[in-house]
Order: C-alpha cells, then structure tokens, then sequence
C-alpha cells in the first residue's frame, strides 16, 4: 500500500515507505515538494516527531506552522 506525503498544495503518493522514519521520507521529498526545514511533519493529521515510524497506508503532511494574531499583544 502507498504512503501519500503533502506539503502545501503538492501531494506525492508513493510505495515503499513503510518502515521508514518521518525524518528519512522527509529527506526523500524536501527538494521535490520544497519542504522547509522548519516544517513540523504530522502523521495521519497528528504532530509528531523525524523518528516516528510509518505503517502502510499513513498520511504525512509537512505543514509550515504559523503564529497566532495577537498573540504578542496577549501574553
């Protein structure tokens, strides 16, 4: 079964990645889907970390979180 990586509006569906770590997937798509270093990677919607390893099937989505407005003014 195939492993479906996104980053923004680019989305890779590819084989073979079951059993790697986010952090090795990551290294294998960062130039293809321009994928920042400072992207957190979540898995099947949930954030996690490079060592998570990947099953059939699962979801990573390497998202650039931004801050929240007003958060400054708040704290």
């Amino acid at each position: 079964m195939a492993i479906t990586v996104r980053h923004g509006v680019n989305t890779l569906t590819l084989e073979n990645l079951a059993g790697k770590s986010v952090g090795e997937v990551r290294g294998q798509v960062e130039d293809l889907l321009n994928v920042p270093d400072t992207a957190q990677a979540r898995v099947n919607g949930v954030p996690t970390g490079e060592e998570t390893v990947l099953s059939d099937g699962a979801s990573v989505e390497f998202v650039k979180v931004a801050g929240e407005k007003g958060a400054a003014a708040r704290a």
